[in-house]
């Protein structure tokens, strides 16, 4: 079973509150996230950076209900070779806490072989939650930002490139500015929290999901939730700055990073507004890429032609 399995057999086993980005309960919603040792970092990672983004990825969760933060519960499972390192990382966590003004309240602590960040984290919800439901044909689709970046970033760090240090072989100064920006969206994402709420105070905004495992998953997801399908233009979706010009030398798919590459934390949205319209009333620019349509599943309009666009960014569970 793939990651959308389990979560159709949790649904049916507990409750069908079990889909959306986090769940809602009253006038609260509440979200869970978990970085594994191995799996979403390695010890190499700056402890800094694995505080912050623990925190990171459970916030993009409210930003896509439209949620404004209000506590959260941190527990760590902590191996011998981090203990020198829990100073830093407890500060980092504090400071991203105070950044985004949210208040940690309680957690759990453990041993163990590997460390494990879990995060539960709540939020208010201001006029309405935001759904991943509410779509319907004829909508327009939007980024909040430009993608790329993150996988990006996270295939140099597997090529041997570090946060700080100096490239593992000579390329010019414009990639070397590239892959730091790259490596800190990877690293250090910015769960879009403002625009959240902004959307949550326009009506014509009808469904959001953050893209947390990729464009062509979370738009998959998207359309699945709201019974509807999609066709997204290849053209209109914003790359990442200088993604295009920088991944020749780098060895790096700008197709698949824009495409399938996780760990955008961007938001994905749908609105009957025109694009123009849109950006004005939540003041700041958001990029149309396509329309929701009366089908299923999701079609890429690319050099002329459309394709069915099948899930392919990252799976948990795709051993």
């Amino acid at each position: 079973m793939n990651e959308d399995d389990i979560v159709r057999r949790l649904r049916g086993i507990f409750s069908d509150r079990i889909g959306d980005d986090a769940a809602v309960i009253g006038n609260l919603v509440a979200t869970t996230d978990m970085l594994v040792e191995g799996v979403d970092f390695t010890p190499e990672t700056p402890p800094q950076f694995i505080a912050r983004k623990s925190l990171a990825v459970n916030l993009s969760d409210l930003a896509a209900m439209g949620a404004e933060p209000a506590w959260a519960l941190a527990s760590f499972a902590m191996p011998p070779w981090f203990m020198p390192h829990l100073d830093a990382f407890l500060e980092a966590l504090a400071g991203a806490a105070r950044e985004h003004r949210i208040e940690i309240v309680g957690g759990d602590l453990s041993r163990s072989t590997s460390l494990v960040i879990s995060i539960v984290a709540c939020g208010a919800i201001g006029p309405r939650a935001l759904l991943r439901t509410g779509a319907r044909p004829g909508d327009r689709i939007y980024l909040s930002r430009p993608i790329g970046g993150a996988a990006s970033g996270l295939a140099l760090l597997r090529d041997g490139w570090t946060a700080t240090g100096p490239p593992p072989r000579p390329v010019g100064y414009s990639v070397i500015e590239f892959a730091r920006s790259a490596m800190r969206r990877q690293l250090d994402p910015e769960p879009e929290l403002a625009l959240g709420s902004a959307l949550a105070r326009v009506p014509e905004v009808t469904a959001c999901i953050d893209v947390s495992d990729g464009l062509s998953t979370d738009l998959n997801r998207l359309c699945a939730a709201s019974q509807c399908g999609a066709e997204i233009d290849r053209d209109r979706i914003p790359v990442f700055p200088d993604l295009i010009t920088a991944a020749p030398a780098l060895g790096i798919s700008t197709r698949d990073a824009v495409l399938h590459g996780g760990e955008e934390f961007a938001l994905l949205f749908t609105s009957s507004l025109r694009e123009a319209e849109l950006s004005s009333r939540v003041g700041r620019p958001v990029y149309m890429i396509g329309r929701m349509t009366a089908g299923t599943g999701v079609l890429l309009r690319e050099d002329g032609v459309s394709k069915v666009l099948d899930p392919g960014g990252w799976d948990h569970f795709g051993f």
